[in-house]
């Protein structure tokens, strides 16, 4: 029966994550950021392309307890926002919030603090917006 609730739930709530946006939250969980591509402020990854298009990337490991790692790619310079969404859409934590270089980078999310369930991440950059779904599981 809650799966059925939360599979209801989620096709309700899917459509206003892509096309709303929510602010608030609580700020629980920690968080790191980390460039893939510029040794001066994380790792290199050792491939030296650009991204010519903004990506979200799945996180991994999904399911996952604690942390997890999301990636995403910039195509230009230009702000960028992350933020983590419960199921019922309220922000439960924002990620990323700052002007960035192109590139690709990772930032570490701690859901320790969080209850057991599915959360949605969703990227904001210009034009560019896009959600994913992750399963935290204690």
């Amino acid at each position: 029966m809650k799966k059925i609730i939360v599979s209801l739930i989620m096709l309700v709530l899917l459509p206003v994550l892509l096309h709303a946006q929510f602010s608030g939250g609580n700020g629980r969980g920690d968080f790191m950021l980390q460039s893939l591509t510029n040794p001066l402020t994380g790792t290199e990854n050792g491939n030296t392309t650009v991204p010519g298009t903004y990506s979200l990337e799945q996180n991994f490991p999904n399911p996952f307890n604690p942390t997890t790692n999301i990636k995403f790619s910039v195509a230009k310079l230009s702000f960028v926002k992350i933020v983590v969404f419960d199921v019922l859409g309220r922000e439960v934590q924002t990620l990323v919030n700052e002007k960035m270089n192109t590139g690709s980078y990772e930032v570490s999310f701690d859901g320790s603090s969080l209850y057991s369930g599915v959360y949605f991440y969703k990227i904001s950059s210009g034009e560019f917006s896009q959600v994913r779904k992750m399963v935290l599981i204690k």
